[in-house]
């Protein structure tokens, strides 16, 4: 994900890459290990280009929430909206998604909100 400025990347794609880099960080190694160096070698760019975009770390935090819970929705919505009128279907669809095999990445993150919740009420708003 190396890019320089003027290589036709927008400021929102190159903010969420410093989201989902912060979330694969946050699967790896829980929140404490979201730190901008990490990010910014891992992108492969200065910490100069984490604070052309983000405030601080907390809007960080703060953005890598909002995609989650943003994330979250979505895949219920989208859920809801595949046509199970009937409740067995419903249930059968719920258990489904909750029992089958997810990716690995995306449980670590599921597993690693509740604990940053403890520590964090913008964590704990998001995740209720």
């Amino acid at each position: 994900m190396s890019y320089q400025i003027g290589d036709g990347v927008t400021d929102e794609e190159a903010s969420q890459d410093w989201v989902t880099a912060g979330l694969a960080e946050l699967a790896k190694g829980g929140v404490d290990s979201v730190r901008v160096e990490v990010l910014a070698d891992r992108l492969g760019v200065t910490k100069g280009g984490f604070y052309r975009r983000f405030k601080d770390r907390r809007a960080l935090l703060d953005a890598m929430l909002e995609t989650w819970r943003d994330g979250r929705v979505n895949r219920h919505r989208a859920a809801g909206r595949r046509g199970r009128h009937d409740s067995g279907e419903r249930i059968e669809s719920l258990t489904k998604r909750y029992t089958e095999r997810a990716n690995e990445q995306g449980m670590a993150i599921e597993l690693a909100i509740p604990a940053w919740a403890r520590n964090d009420p913008m964590a704990a708003a998001a995740a209720r």
